[in-house]
């Protein structure tokens, strides 16, 4: 099974630059793709720097930014030109060790049913604890339209924090399938990726973990984790550097999770308009909280 990395770069050449140096030497990735999604700093040249010499490394420029999903799908289609059976979907701002990516890629060679595959961020609090829910689970189950409108809460994803995600006794297990996994880091099957017609482009930004869950389950694949394995996260640094304003964020994350909403989970119009309402609340407790 031939594995490629692939790194999806927006004005974020330091933490890119630093994730390709902390890799440099992991034999465990036949290829590496790093895509630069339209940057408009020094993105471009310094990647192009760096990237020219290394044999092992493609780098590929969009000319648009049409979001993370867009641009992963362009990198996940380079794998798949380059004979590659697996991809490590890894944001700049995330750190791991090679043995980490061995074992998934050994669990995933032998475990045909998993589509997508990615072991627990590291955020040194129990797994299933209120703590570790509130700083950002690495995985979470399968919502329907009401549950997960609660998680899109700052308030609300507080005060159902139990009823939303899994309980710290299911990562007794050393490989548990779940609802979906973050985005942040994760492996995937490169033909049912393509064959589920990856990422939906119209979805720019946040919500895409659910979306290629639901997909890959609707072609009778799994998605899982791996409890006894970790990886670091700088929670959301590549996002806050290209858009800062919590405000400008929620947004985006309305106009995908709503598209998500109509599209997928088929919402009838009554709760659409519950939907929208409630993220009028969820604005205004941003603006006056900043919660998120």
């Amino acid at each position: 099974m031939k594995l490629a990395l692939v790194v999806l770069n927006y004005n974020d050449a330091d933490n890119t630059l630093k994730l390709l140096g902390n890799v440099a030497d992991y034999t465990v990735f036949d290829k590496v793709i790093v895509v630069d999604n339209a940057s408009n700093d020094d993105s471009k040249v310094r990647l192009k720097s760096f990237c020219e010499f290394n044999e092992k490394i493609y780098f590929v420029v969009n000319h648009e930014n049409k979001g993370y999903g867009a641009g992963n799908n362009v990198g996940i289609r380079v794998a798949k030109n380059l004979g590659m059976n697996l991809v490590l979907i890894a944001n700049p701002d995330t750190n791991f060790e090679e043995n980490v990516i061995r074992v998934l890629k050994s669990a995933m060679t032998k475990n045909k049913n998993i589509g997508i595959l990615a072991p627990l961020a590291d955020t040194q609090d129990a797994y299933g604890s209120r703590e570790n829910v509130l700083k950002g689970a690495t995985c979470w189950p399968v919502r329907d339209f009401y549950h997960s409108l609660a998680e899109n809460g700052p308030i609300s994803r507080r005060i159902f924090s139990k009823a939303l995600h899994y309980d710290e006794n299911f990562y007794n297990a050393k490989i548990r399938k779940v609802g979906a996994v973050l985005g942040a880091l994760l492996m995937v099957r490169v033909d049912a990726f393509i064959k589920v017609g990856g990422y939906d482009e119209k979805m720019f930004l946040y919500g895409e973990e659910d979306l290629i869950s639901k997909k890959m389950a609707d072609i009778g694949l799994e998605t899982a984790v791996i409890t006894g394995y970790k990886y670091k996260h700088i929670h959301s640094a590549s996002i806050k550097k290209s858009l800062k304003s919590l405000y400008s964020r929620q947004k985006i994350r309305e106009e995908s999770t709503m598209y998500f909403y109509k599209k997928y989970l088929k919402i009838n119009p009554l709760q659409q308009i519950f939907a929208k309402i409630f993220f009028a609340a969820v604005r205004l407790e941003v603006l006056i909280f900043g919660l998120l």
